[in-house]
């Protein structure tokens, strides 16, 4: 068996205006893919609703980057699915968080003022193994859903230099 790179992360969101500003405008995935609504079809079956729901959907990518990586917006409406209780500054079990790389974390912070969001841990230099690597945070979007943001030229990692493969400075 095979298995591809991650297509995308399909989010469920309460307001797709609202997520759709959010990755746009703080994290720059301002391509759509696809967008529209969902009608007919079976698509309630692949998000476990019930058949009629309102399906609004927007899958956005990185503009020049391929159709891997992609987030995935869904709303849904009549009836909404329930929202989940987690921690909002930690982890949780069960939780999937996204991560990317971004070439300035400061930029981000900048833009993120605007919209909803939590910033769970502020930029600051990895410490791992006993090494000083590059800068990360973690914030939440709109609906809570958590991002691990890496400081790193996305460039350089489609070329194959990536930040998981670099040592770091001694601490």
């Amino acid at each position: 068996m095979k298995l591809s790179q991650m297509v995308r992360a399909a989010l469920q969101v309460s307001d797709l205006e609202q997520s759709k500003a959010f990755y746009g405008e703080v994290l720059g995935l301002t391509e759509a893919y696809s967008e529209g609504t969902a009608e007919g079809g079976n698509m309630h079956e692949f998000i476990g609703m019930p058949n009629g729901v309102t399906t609004r959907v927007c899958i956005l990518k990185q503009p020049d980057f391929t159709a891997y990586g992609m987030v995935g917006l869904f709303e849904v409406k009549n009836p909404s699915p329930p929202s989940l209780e987690r921690s909002s500054d930690g982890c949780n079990l069960g939780e999937m968080c996204m991560v990317f790389y971004c070439s300035d974390l400061d930029e981000v912070i900048r833009r993120a003022t605007d919209h909803v969001h939590t910033i769970v841990c502020e930029p600051k230099r990895l410490r791992v193994r006993g090494h000083i690597k590059q800068r990360e945070m973690a914030l939440r979007g709109p609906d809570g859903e958590k991002i691990n943001l890496i400081e790193w030229d996305p460039n350089e990692a489609i070329s194959g230099h990536r930040p998981e493969k670099w040592v770091g400075e001694p601490e």
